[in-house]
């Protein structure tokens, strides 16, 4: 009988190990796999209904599967609940998936299952409090919605742009040759031609012999710099420099303290110990330096020096406003409400700020057109009166 089970087990040995592999085989298949927002949103939406009806999250995810059009983002879903049928969180089975479900997402998910505070609740006054996942759709709405307003201010600013390099172009290779050949049938010297025209003959002269260098030279110079801001030395200078530029810093400022502060809110909100939520923030914060920063307040904090001053003598950008509010928030005890309000203000000026940025492109765009076709009309037209003259006196 001892023979006979084990080898009617090693079957169900072997098969178990092939399910394994052909799990594992998927996920290493499936970690780069990104979802747009519109659909992060509609997932996200979809686990606060279904939970608030008491669904399980394990049928949560198995509905999800069934329902979603994207046929990749199904294949996810069906490893992640085969994931936390086997024991993982949810947390834990989204963090297979780091393209998908960044780290902001999973560390508020991690948050929602420590402290059980998924959906709206009523505290112990009766006011209705967000849960989690309500803040987790509120971010991305938000997030769409400042990628969005840049995506639409910049369409005319590009047309502009487009119509700019049409005209060089038409120009380059359709009239600067027939007045370079003018010239030249009038036998006029270079001396005789001012510096404007002999600099768009010049220029003519180049794109016309030189013009597919123009696109290698362009894509050479894209290609390297995408390379070097990829790579841990151009992340590193990016991430330090983004905060101290001229004219457009302040607005990276805003944007990184206001995610830091409505993700220390919510975490605060959840009822999480100052060191829970620097943690946290650790894993989720995108700028280096402030991770960095984090990480020392993080030593701060266990040395016994309180959570605004740890976060103050971290780096300057807590300092100033910011640590007013924290430090009276510290001092009320409404460290999450009050960091979440701040957040939201902060947001709302980044989006004011990106407002300006983009409505100044356009102007900025028009008077470079108008410098660009001022040098041409006036290269041309002197040129051309050169001409007449020289024809003139011959």
């Amino acid at each position: 009988m001892q023979v006979n089970r084990r080898n009617a087990s090693m079957p169900m040995s072997n098969a178990f190990k092939q399910m394994k592999a052909v799990q594992a085989q998927y996920e290493n298949q499936y970690q780069s796999f990104k979802i747009k927002d519109e659909e992060l949103l509609l997932f996200t939406e979809s686990c606060r209904d279904l939970y608030e009806s008491g669904m399980p999250i394990n049928q949560i995810l198995r509905l999800m599967e069934q329902t979603t059009p994207n046929k990749d983002f199904a294949v996810v879903i069906r490893l992640m609940v085969a994931d936390i049928e086997n024991g993982k969180l949810l947390s834990e089975a989204m963090a297979g998936f780091p393209k998908a479900f960044g780290e902001d997402y999973r560390s508020l998910i991690s948050a929602a299952e420590k402290s059980g505070n998924w959906t709206k609740r009523r505290d112990k006054t009766g006011e209705s409090k967000e849960g989690i996942l309500d803040m987790l759709i509120s971010y991305i709405k938000r997030r769409s919605q400042a990628r969005e307003r840049v995506k639409s201010g910049l369409i005319y600013p590009a047309m502009i742009a487009g119509a700019l390099i049409a005209t060089l172009i038409a120009f380059s290779f359709y009239i600067l040759p027939a007045l370079r050949q003018l010239f030249e049938m009038i036998g006029m010297e270079k001396s005789s031609i001012g510096i404007f025209t002999r600099f768009i003959i010049w220029f003519g002269t180049v794109t016309e012999q030189y013009w597919w260098a123009f696109p290698i030279i362009i894509t050479a110079i894209i290609v390297s710099l995408w390379v070097y801001f990829k790579s841990e030395n151009g992340k590193a200078f990016w991430m330090h420099y983004q905060l101290k530029l001229k004219g457009i810093g302040p607005i990276f400022v805003k944007m990184n303290l206001g995610e830091v502060m409505w993700l220390m809110g919510t975490l605060f909100s959840a009822g999480m110990t100052p060191q829970e939520v620097i943690t946290i923030l650790i894993q989720a914060t995108k700028n280096r330096e402030i991770v960095e920063a984090l990480e020392e307040a993080k030593e701060s904090l266990f040395q016994g020096i309180s959570f605004c001053d740890a976060l103050k003598k971290a780096h300057w950008i807590f300092d100033g406003h910011a640590y007013m509010v924290v430090s009276s928030a510290q001092k009320n005890g409404r460290l999450g409400t009050v960091l979440q309000n701040y957040a939201v203000q902060l947001f709302e000026k980044v989006d004011q700020s990106i407002d300006r940025a983009v409505k100044m492109i356009e102007p900025i765009m028009i008077v470079v057109a108008g410098v660009v076709v001022g040098v041409i009309v006036i290269g041309f037209y002197s040129g051309l009166s050169a001409a007449i003259s020289n024809l003139a006196n011959k």
